[in-house]
């Protein structure tokens, strides 16, 4: 039987601009509750859904939800209240071991104690001044008798501060967790000397196989266009909707091995998804950089989730 030639491959992501007022979200969120993987938490709200175009018929199909962890976008106050409270236990204990390492302080020592919290900044620090919102969106397929996760696009913090402060500009870096690939891709925005309009860059690792990867925005666009560049040839666009309620977009990829590799595509449609919040986005990330500047890292708040994404896996056990 010959060999079927690649098919391109075409997507529309339908980001929601108020999912919790979304008549589908009810619906979404029960069919994703009862999910093959863990990945969508009691925290995770449905902000759009994915459709793919039929090659031969043309007709749209909805295969895909998005799905948004809240928990670290959207903090309520009681959130930021705890953390707060949390960080200063902590730095009264350092404050504390200071004076005097280990035993109860005696009425001089607690009176020291006493004057160096009320001079000092994190003990003084309010709950809105914590830095601690990070993007976290997961994508599921919904088509067939079952839903199943399909990858995570995860905001990385510690990565944007520190190139951010090399350059000089706000610089966004995200990672993704595709299934049942060992590696994990880094997007990260590149430096441009006029800055605008943004360039990210990533390598795809699947199969034995490294592709380089460059995401370049239009310098002219109605909306938000990206080119995409792989080996240097390019390979197909994405094009944002400017006159679209939330932030919608389309996807297409040309008929090659890339359209047809469904973890590229699902890389890519969680990047496009992403797009719509890269501007609050950056604007974390310049308060996390002034706060880091000024001598007050601590507002940067980090999850241990984010930690462990760095960890070593060739350090000894």
């Amino acid at each position: 039987m010959a060999k079927k030639d690649p098919q391109p491959c075409r997507r529309y992501i339908d980001m929601w601009a108020m999912p919790g007022m979304h008549p589908s979200n009810v619906e979404l969120v029960q069919q994703l509750t009862t999910a093959d993987s863990n990945a969508f938490t009691t925290n995770m709200k449905v902000v759009g859904t994915v459709s793919t175009q039929d090659n031969e018929s043309g007709s749209w199909n909805k295969t895909h939800m998005l799905g948004l962890r809240t928990d670290v976008w959207n903090m309520d106050k009681g959130e930021l209240e705890d953390a707060l409270d949390v960080m200063q236990d902590q730095r009264r204990q350092e404050l504390k071991k200071s004076i005097k390492k280990s035993g109860r302080l005696d009425a001089k020592q607690q009176a020291k104690l006493d004057e160096m919290m009320a001079e000092d900044t994190v003990m003084n620090m309010e709950p809105g001044e914590i830095e601690k919102r990070r993007l976290v969106l997961k994508l599921f397929k919904t088509t067939g008798e079952r839903t199943a996760w399909c990858g995570t696009i995860e905001q990385i913090t510690i990565t944007e501060v520190h190139t951010s402060m090399a350059v000089g500009k706000n610089l966004l870096t995200m990672c993704v967790m595709l299934p049942r690939t060992e590696c994990v891709t880094t997007i990260q925005q590149c430096h441009r000397t006029f800055r605008i309009p943004a360039m990210f860059s990533f390598a795809f690792c699947h199969d034995g196989q490294v592709h380089h990867a460059v995401l370049k925005r239009k310098w002219v666009s109605i909306g938000a266009d990206f080119d995409i560049e792989v080996g240097g040839e390019n390979i197909g666009e994405i094009d944002g909707r400017l006159f679209s309620f939330g932030a919608d977009s389309y996807l297409d990829i040309d008929a090659g091995e890339l359209s047809e590799d469904r973890r590229f595509m699902d890389l890519m449609t969680l990047f496009t998804a992403s797009v719509g919040y890269h501007k609050a986005m950056r604007k974390s990330v310049d308060r996390r950089v002034k706060a880091t500047l000024s001598g007050e890292a601590h507002c940067h708040k980090i999850e241990d989730e984010e930690i462990r994404l760095m960890h070593n896996g060739r350090a000894a056990a």
